[in-house]
């Protein structure tokens, strides 16, 4: 069959690229056929990143999503006689000639942020256009009011399946009464690491200098947060390097990461890493390790395995974090972080960003690490459960 995935990148936002890799891997073990066509908002940047022989990089910056393929869809299904030009539309041909298009867009419809609605609606409308199998996958939604709930049950009742990923965001597309809802957790807890990726995690780790006789804390903040505080006077950075430095003080060993990265550019949409330099600039320490660098889904995935707890304000540096059994510590801004947290009974692990409190954060630190066998058995205990749910979304997406 052939599959196109849309709303995630392989660069950029590595939360993005796990639930896309992951949907690759996944789909690809049940469909020894597949081919994909991945549409992304970064097509020069992923068409290097790209490392699958099955998937092609297709253009959906947003203006040309909204502009050109969108339209053009429409165009196809209402004027037959034109298809034979509009097909040479190689987006609107791709869509054309896929069984499925899966939505990995990880959060979508909710209520604050409705400057997203039109993307949203533009990402699935086109397949649904054209009568195409359409599949959100595992993301959080809602809640659901005004602009943004007239909006959603337009157009949620048209797909064939929403797949929520906790109990928060059911809870939201309930009060829409749709009968095309299934729960089902985040699909980066499907990602495996291949072999090569494993070495260069260790590569990475030996010309960093991993400390095995220290604590080691991975530390990975965010762009979102960063800017969400500018607007409300909270400073964001004084609060990380204010952390970081009483971690340092503990004896402890503290990578600092960006889950979100672009290299090659100075533009902060999507990119951790210049507010991780602004963080670093800041603290002069050896124990302090500052990866300068975007690297993939998987290598993060490996090193955050390799730390004790981490403290991150990215959604999907979580979910690493959880895969790998390490204890994450969560400065986060919306309810997606708490429905994650609370399915391994941790949700006092997670802070909200609107705080920034090094104190508070401290001591959930030294609680972290004074019950981290009891927190990383919790964790394992409940990892079957969760792989398993985040399974379901292949059967709908494969139909196998």
């Amino acid at each position: 069959m052939k599959y196109v995935l849309i709303a995630a990148t392989f660069s950029g936002n590595k939360g993005a690229a796990s639930m896309l890799e992951a949907a690759i891997q996944t789909i690809s073990a049940r469909d020894t056929k597949a081919q994909f066509s991945v549409f992304t908002v970064y097509p020069e940047a992923d068409k290097r990143f790209n490392s699958y022989e099955n998937v092609e990089i297709f253009n959906a910056k947003p203006l040309y999503l909204g502009a050109v393929i969108n339209p053009m869809s429409l165009l196809y299904k209402i004027f037959p006689p034109l298809r034979f030009l509009i097909r040479k539309n190689k987006e609107v041909n791709a869509l054309v000639k896929s069984d499925v298009l899966v939505d990995l867009g990880g959060i979508t419809f909710v209520n604050g942020r409705e400057k997203f609605l039109i993307y949203n609606v533009a990402t699935i409308l086109p397949s649904l256009i054209l009568g195409k199998k359409v599949v959100k996958a595992s993301q959080a939604m809602g809640p659901f009011s005004g602009i943004n709930r007239r909006i959603a049950c337009i157009f949620l009742p048209r797909v064939h399946s929403i797949h929520a990923r906790g109990a928060i965001t059911r809870a939201y597309i309930d009060t829409l009464k749709l009968d095309n809802v299934v729960d089902s957790t985040d699909y980066a807890f499907l990602l495996e690491a291949s072999d090569d990726e494993k070495n260069k995690a260790k590569k990475t780790l030996k010309k960093y200098g991993f400390n095995k006789e220290l604590e080691k804390v991975g530390f990975m903040p965010s762009e979102v947060i960063y800017k969400k505080s500018l607007k409300s006077g909270k400073d964001y950075i004084g609060f990380c390097v204010a952390t970081i430095e009483q971690l340092l003080k503990d004896n402890r060993q503290v990578w600092l990461m960006a889950y979100s990265a672009r290299s090659g550019t100075d533009a902060r949409h999507n990119n951790d890493l210049p507010v991780c330099r602004e963080i670093a600039r800041a603290i002069d320490s050896e124990n302090l390790i500052f990866i300068d660098d975007e690297l993939s889904a998987q290598e993060l995935r490996i090193i955050i395995g390799k730390m004790d707890i981490i403290i991150t304000s990215r959604f999907h540096a979580m979910i690493a974090s959880l895969s790998t059994a390490t204890i994450p510590l969560i400065i986060g801004w919306s309810h997606k972080y708490a429905e994650i947290m609370s399915m391994f009974d941790i949700e006092f692990l997670a802070l909200d960003s609107k705080e920034l409190d090094t104190k508070r954060t401290m001591n959930l630190v030294q609680r972290a690490f004074d019950e981290r066998l009891k927190l990383k058995q919790q964790i394992l205990k409940t990892l079957p459960k969760i792989i398993k749910s985040a399974d379901v979304q292949v059967h709908s997406i494969t139909g196998q």
